[in-house]
């Protein structure tokens, strides 16, 4: 019985010993390889995604006779803000009142406006945001990163010291060469 409470003390002393060495011991964690890419350039017309690019072509095209007709009825409100000395009273009254009943339409309009585009740009451009994703991770996989961090999302928390990371270019040039 002594000898096996014996051993038995002995392998606990062992057992704590060999944890007390282990924590002792810091874990090294490997680096991590870290590519930057700058999301905003995706939409650029020169040298962007062409189909985030012609997705916001078709968007623009779409919404155009909204924006022109906004922009003629604020053309219009300005013209009824404008008086001069020889006006009547009555006629003072009458403009205040339609460029109040413009306001009005200007503001439904503009947030009706608004609301259309926020849903039609996110039917259009969902998918290839998705697809863009994917293929930013088998891009980031392929270079053998671990991190990949958008310059458009923290512009001024993010240094680049070494350029060369800024994986921009190369990862629309390999987008748009997969996914015409």
């Amino acid at each position: 019985m002594r000898f096996s409470r014996t051993v038995f003390m002995i392998a606990a002393l062992l057992t704590c010993a060999t944890f007390a060495v282990d924590a002792q011991v810091p874990v090294q964690p490997a680096p991590a390889k870290i590519g930057v890419v700058n999301s905003a350039t995706f939409s650029n017309t020169t040298g962007g995604i062409t189909r985030y690019v012609a997705a916001m072509r078709v968007l623009e095209a779409e919404f155009k006779p909204r924006r022109d007709e906004i922009v003629q009825l604020a053309a219009r409100f300005d013209e009824l803000q404008n008086t001069t000395p020889s006006m009547t009273p009555p006629q003072l009254q009458a403009r205040r009142e339609q460029a109040e009943t413009l306001q009005r339409d200007i503001t439904r309009k503009q947030e009706d406006a608004r609301a259309a585009y926020a849903k039609r740009f996110t039917q259009l451009t969902a998918p290839i945001q998705k697809t863009i994703g994917d293929a930013l991770v088998a891009f980031s996989k392929a270079r053998g990163l671990d991190i990949i961090l958008d310059m458009a999302k923290f512009p001024e928390g993010l240094l680049l010291v070494n350029p060369g990371v800024d994986l921009t270019a190369a990862f629309i040039r390999d987008f748009n060469t997969k996914n015409p």
